[in-house]
């Protein structure tokens, strides 16, 4: 049993990624915050999964040394295996679309744990996960030869409902445009932040997302399809391997028990009380937020987080990372106080009069 995440980093010869969350963060820096979350993930793993196998993929060949710190070091001496993986087959094209293109980098992650030699089951996640607690269910329904774990990102949405200008029916009619054939009018949109399951239902999945990528290619090698909003079929990984999942001949188990989603940022939050109890949290908010500053704590060997007990994690992950109050706790207030500095260029940005124009003589 193994849990895995990964990092994919932009290299030379391949266009840049578009990270919607990190968009006034350099490349150097970027390559931090990823590497801090890797660290935190595993970290919360290793305390709340200690028996399991921990993997972790990625493109990134450059040393990851910060403040005397080597990263790479640390995971390793936490038991984390590191795998290099080139990001080869499923980089899309250069006209296909920019946003979230890392993204993709978890396709190759996918056929790795699919082949024969694999692990007999598997938990993909995103980095900027964390674990906050043991959960035995969830590891013993990994072991199972039938189980793949799907997180449906939008339970409560309608069939017409708009996310980023898209319905789920939206979906659907591009689907079928793709395959006349294909079974679901309203497909469910399937996040990316979780994959797990058994090596065999991995590899079906697998399986079929390389002949979907490969007719894909085939049928538009200049310009991706594009849903009538305008939105490229390649605006991030969860349009293609949701188009998988919904024509599975077996279907997926619904991972909500485990994990959600959790928007965090000061502009939109949507933390539940209940999110506490949860044994996973995604947090895309945190990855330049609270992720930073408790990987500093993870990185100190005498620190609190190493002395809690894994039945109390939850509660002194949440008050780095806002769950379940996204502000009132000295540690989150740190985190705004972090930002200051940014906000402070961005505001006087805003408050600058326009230059002005001088018009030369004659």
């Amino acid at each position: 049993m193994a849990i895995v995440t990964s990092l994919c980093v932009d290299t030379a010869g391949t266009p840049a990624s578009v990270y919607p969350q990190l968009l006034d963060v350099g490349a150097q820096e970027r390559r931090r915050v990823y590497w801090q979350c890797t660290v935190v993930f595993f970290a919360t793993s290793v305390r709340c999964n200690p028996s399991v196998t921990h993997l972790f993929y990625t493109n990134d060949e450059a040393p990851a040394c910060w403040e005397g710190t080597d990263y790479r070091a640390f995971l390793l001496a936490m038991g984390v295996q590191i795998r290099p993986l080139a990001f080869e087959e499923f980089c899309p094209p250069p006209a296909f679309g920019t946003e979230f293109r890392n993204a993709f980098y978890k396709l190759e992650v996918l056929r790795e744990l699919a082949r024969p030699e694999a692990e007999a089951g598997s938990l993909l996640l995103d980095s900027d996960c964390v674990w906050t607690r043991p959960v035995p269910a969830l590891l013993e329904l990994l072991r199972q030869p039938d189980t793949l774990l799907l997180l449906d990102a939008e339970p409560d949405t309608g069939p017409d409902t708009k996310v980023h200008g898209l319905s789920r029916r939206d979906i659907g009619h591009l689907y079928r445009q793709l395959d006349p054939t294909y079974p679901v009018a309203v497909p469910r949109h399937y996040g990316g932040e979780l994959l797990g399951g058994s090596r065999q239902r991995l590899a079906e999945v697998a399986a079929e997302l390389q002949a979907f990528w490969a007719m894909v290619l085939r049928d538009y090698p200049t310009a991706a399809p594009r849903f009538a909003s305008g939105r490229s079929l390649f605006d991030g990984d969860e349009y293609l391997t949701s188009y998988v999942y919904n024509r599975l001949a077996r279907p997926g188990t619904d991972a909500s028990p485990f994990i959600r989603r959790i928007w965090t940022s000061y502009r939109k939050t949507d933390v539940r009380a209940t999110d506490i109890q949860l044994p996973i949290w995604h947090l895309p908010n945190e990855k330049n937020q609270g992720l930073p500053i408790l990987c500093r704590r993870v990185l100190d060997p005498h620190s609190t987080f190493w002395q809690t007990p894994p039945t109390e994690l939850a509660a002194y992950l949440g008050r780095f990372l806002g769950v379940p109050r996204p502000l009132w706790h000295p540690q989150r207030l740190l985190i705004l106080a972090r930002k200051l500095p940014r906000l402070l260029v961005v505001l006087r940005r805003l408050l600058s009069p326009p230059p002005r124009l001088t018009l030369s003589p004659g």
